[in-house]
Formats: structure tokens, sequence, C-alpha cells
């Protein structure tokens, strides 16, 4: 057993409830246009504070909403960095990408052509947010505690790749035999100040404090116009209540292109849910691997290029066509506005990829958007393990998609820009701009001599 003297970690955890307050539009489905009217799972963010031996801090929050905005982001970190001397590059913000969350992107208020009170309502949830995310990273920081930390890993067969070659394109319909990344990524901290107890898991020597774990695949199973944390929600709620010491941390994977299937139904979502959570126990009663330090963390952006963004002409026409869908001449209009505002239209956008080595026993490289299952697996193929790949990290503006994808086309490579702030998709350097610099960044706090 391990004695608090001879204990290299020190682990903190906290969770803070941030479902909206009142009635507000929910982020996520274009076709939901009436706001929330109840609530079927609370909302949280939840954190787990990292301290090593020498005295470095990370800090890992799970966020119950669609996605983390730039400015959110900003926000959050210089002010954690102020309160908590905690460097931006020593915080993960991570969003479940539940579709049954509020809108609070100020930009996404002006896409769904939210009214007065509904983007007053936004902006004082954004704010809100801010707040408890500032708060929970606090809490974290101050709970922390002597700890063991291991990594496993389990399988989980929910998630179906979405992008299905047809005849006429690529369609959005369960493809059973497209591409998926089923690995369940498990980092736990177990207390080191007791023997085993009655929640201990059977691996370890004390109480499990904190699970973080991960999955690559879209919380969309439900369609409801209730908070919920989908299937996401249903396997932390499950976790807690089987370790009721501990806190669980749910990571996003890169699911842009995976989905549960079927969908539409609560017993399936509560389903996924508990065979997630399965998955889980099961790498924590398997072998596990000791993690030791150092914690090294790293962040660099890279820059996105567009494809050749279109002329005032191109977009005048489009918003003049009634025959277009409505999010497209409503994203032209806004271009325009953009236009006149700036000039000219962007042609680059900036990236951000953060990534962190746990002393050469485990590397998590965290992505930022809508990432494609495809960049997951092939770092996968050109990194040591154990990797873990995160996507809807740190930032949002739109989905990443492989070469492969945009030649293919489809709603992740094409359609969806117009629900975007973008003026157009990426061009075919996405792929490698995003793979070399997370290869190198992960290289830089992997293990040694890789």
């Amino acid at each position: 057993m391990t004695d608090v003297e001879d204990s290299e970690w020190r682990v903190g955890t906290a969770t803070r409830t941030i479902t909206p307050e009142e009635p507000m539009r929910m982020a996520g489905y274009g076709a939901r246009e009436e706001p929330a009217e109840g609530t079927l799972e609370e909302l949280h963010a939840r954190a787990v504070a990292l301290e090593d031996g020498r005295g470095t801090r990370f800090v890992a929050v799970g966020v119950e909403v669609l996605a983390i905005s730039r400015p959110l982001h900003a926000e959050v970190t210089e002010a954690c960095e102020d309160r908590y001397d905690l460097p931006p590059t020593h915080l993960l913000l991570n969003a479940s990408h539940t579709h049954c969350g509020p809108v609070y992107r100020r930009r996404k208020t002006e896409v769904f052509s939210l009214d007065e009170e509904e983007r007053a309502q936004a902006e004082e949830y954004r704010e809100f947010l801010i707040e408890h995310l500032i708060g929970v990273v606090g809490e974290a920081l101050d709970d922390r505690e002597p700890a063991t930390l291991e990594y496993s890993h389990a399988r989980c067969g929910m998630a179906m790749n979405r992008r299905i070659p047809l005849e006429e394109g690529i369609g959005f319909q369960p493809y059973p035999d497209g591409p998926v990344d089923h690995d369940v990524p498990v980092l736990v901290a177990e207390s080191v100040e007791g023997g085993e107890s009655e929640n201990d898991d059977g691996n370890g020597d004390g109480d499990v404090r904190a699970i973080l774990f991960g999955y690559a695949c879209h919380p969309t199973s439900l369609f409801r116009r209730e908070w919920s944390g989908d299937w996401a929600g249903y396997a932390m709620d499950e976790l807690e209540e089987e370790y009721p010491e501990s806190t669980a941390v749910f990571v996003q994977g890169a699911g842009g292109d995976q989905k549960a299937y079927p969908q539409r139904e609560l017993e399936l979502t509560k389903h996924y849910g508990e065979s997630l959570a399965t998955a889980v126990r099961g790498a924590l009663v398997s072998k596990r691997r000791t993690v030791n330090g150092p914690v090294r963390c790293v962040k660099e952006e890279v820059d996105l290029e567009f494809e050749r963004p279109p002329s005032r002409e191109e977009l005048e026409s489009r918003v003049a066509d009634d025959d277009l869908d409505r999010y497209v001449r409503r994203h032209a209009e806004h271009l325009l506005g953009d236009l006149d505002a700036n000039g000219e239209l962007p042609r680059t956008h900036p990236y951000p990829i953060q990534a962190i080595g746990f002393g050469g026993d485990l590397t998590m490289v965290a992505l930022t958007g809508e990432v494609l299952v495809g960049y997951s697996l092939e770092l996968k193929e050109r990194l040591p393990g154990p990797l873990w790949v995160a996507g809807y990290s740190n930032n949002y503006m739109t989905y990443i998609p492989t070469v492969d994808d945009l030649y293919a086309g489809g709603y992740e490579a094409d359609r969806f820009v117009h629900l975007t702030e973008l003026p157009a998709k990426f061009d075919h350097s996405v792929e490698d701009r995003v793979l070399s610099t997370a290869t190198a960044l992960a290289r830089r706090v992997g293990p040694p001599g890789e």
C-alpha cells in the first residue's frame, strides 16, 4: 500500500451545476426553435486537478455544453492564471457536445436569429458559465490530497460512423463499415489515506477519488426540449453512484462523424450511458498502468487555411436567392457584415492544439472543434501509446475533416460551414497542418527518445 509520504501525486476534484435557471433556447439542433421546458438531467462542469511531485499542476474540466467558444476559453484561462497562477497550457476545457444544453455563443445567437430577449438570456448564461468554470477550477485545486494515479482502457461498441458513401454522394446515415475508434481511455486516482474500503474498486488500495474517461461519439441520442447531458451524462452519474467518493469526468474524443444508433429514445440513451460506464468499470478492475510524473504541458496554434472566400457579388446573390436554405442566406448576410466592417474576409483561422504528457506513461492530445475520427486513428499510428486523443477542446469553430473527407464532401466537409462564422470550408492542407503540429507537440511531452 502507498503511504502518504511516498505518494507522488496530489489530486483534487470539484463539481458545479450549470443547468440554466430559466427556460432558454437550446444548442445543437436548428429545427428546435422553442426554449427548453424542463430538466431531464442536471448539467455539470466537473474538474480534476493533478499535481506532480515537483509541484506542477494540470486541471481538466469536462463541461456539459455543446462547445467551448474561443472568447469564453480566453476569459476562463486568463482568470485562472491571475487567480490561481495556473498557466493556460495547463488547463484543458473539454465540451461533452451534448445537444440538450443552452445556446450561449454570441455568433450562434445570430445564426439562429434569436430575438433581443433570447440574446440577453444567452449573454447572461455565458457570464454564469464563465463564473462557474473559474470557480470549479479553484475548488478542484483547493481539494488536492495525496493519491495514486493509474491508467487503463477498455472498449465500447456503441458508436457507428455516419458518413455513408452513396451514389449521389456522402449520406448522413449509419455506416457500419466506416472508421470508428472504440477505445475508452481511463485515468483513475485513488486516495492513499487508508486501506481497502467498501468503495474500493478491487484493484487499488484506497477509495476511487477521480475517474477521467473518454470516448469518441456524438451525444445526440435525444431530441427533446429538456436539459440533459445525453448518454455521457448518464455514464458520469452511474460511475459516481458506483464509486460514491469519486468525481467522474467525461472527455469527448474525435467523434465528429460518430453517432450511437438507434436514437431518439430515452431508454436507449440510458442504455448507452450504462454501456460506457460498464466499459470504464471494466478498465478499473483490469490490470492498470502506474502513471508517473512529471506533468508536461504544451499548446500551440496553427493557422488553418480556407478555400477561396466568396466574393461580395456571390454573397449578395445568395442573400437574394429565396430558393436557398435560410441558413445559407443568413450566413451570407453575416459575411457581408464582416466584409463591410473589415474590408475583407479572413483567409485563415487559428487552431489551438494542446498536448499533456505524464512522465512518459501517458500522452494526451487535445484537438479543437468537431474532429473526425480519422485524426485519432492516424495519430495512434504515428505515436507510441498509451495515447489519448480528445476533440472539442479549448475552442470551437466547425468540423475538422481529413483530406479524404474533404474530397468526398458531405455534411461535415461542406454543408455545415453555413452554420458557422467561417467564410468557407478549409482547404486540403488542413489534415497535414493538424497532424504535423499534434505529432510534434506530443513528442515534446511524450516518452523520452520517441
